[in-house]
């Protein structure tokens, strides 16, 4: 009895490991930055913040266009968003340290940072956590949202699965927000030179 007893908690014990090393893996920062070169389409983000939860979901679609920068190993991104059905368009660059990533958005005559990484996922995914600091009321907050892109704009349930993983390893509730990923915005160029010709 003792001896299955001690298998019992044995096997216990390894799947408890097991599941703890599935998170380490599941969040691991990815080192391959230029994966992410190239267009990008969001199709499903959570957020641990009620305000960031209703910008999401303010969000119709969104696009993202990013370029390795030949000089350092920052990236350069622009980007269209759909919100409230009219698209805006904004630009970013970012700064790496380490497995941390500093990212400056110049969005609507404003500008915000966010740190965060690139987490490891499918070749045609990108997982991105950040967290950004504000200040309420004297108090410093954290915000930290997660956000799954892919490069196809469609979006598979074993790759959704992983995700919702991810974001259970980093403590997020499950209110995932999915935005439409058919009506995109024109990029910028496209919707210029329409404009020309009329």
């Amino acid at each position: 009895m003792s001896a299955l007893l001690c298998l019992a908690l044995l096997a216990l014990s390894s799947l408890t490991a097991a599941s703890d090393l599935d998170c380490d893996e599941l969040v691991k920062p990815s080192l391959n930055q230029s994966k992410v070169s190239g267009r990008w389409i969001f199709q499903v983000g959570i957020s641990d913040t009620e305000e960031q939860m209703e910008f999401l979901k303010s969000v119709n679609s969104s696009w993202m266009e990013i370029q390795t920068s030949p000089k350092s190993e920052g990236l350069n991104l622009h980007f269209g968003d759909r919100i409230d059905g009219k698209c805006m368009y904004g630009t970013a660059n970012s700064s790496v340290s380490g497995n941390s990533t500093r990212v400056t958005f110049y969005y609507n005559s404003t500008s915000h940072e966010v740190f965060g990484k690139l987490l490891e996922s499918c070749p045609d995914c990108a997982v991105w956590s950040d967290y950004k600091l504000t200040e309420e009321m004297g108090k410093t907050k954290k915000h930290r949202n997660l956000y799954l892109f892919t490069k196809t704009g469609k979006l598979d349930d074993k790759n959704l699965e992983v995700f919702k993983k991810q974001a259970e390893c980093l403590h997020f509730s499950t209110d995932f927000y999915f935005p439409q990923t058919t009506h995109l915005c024109p990029d910028e160029k496209d919707s210029d030179e329409k404009a020309d010709e009329q």
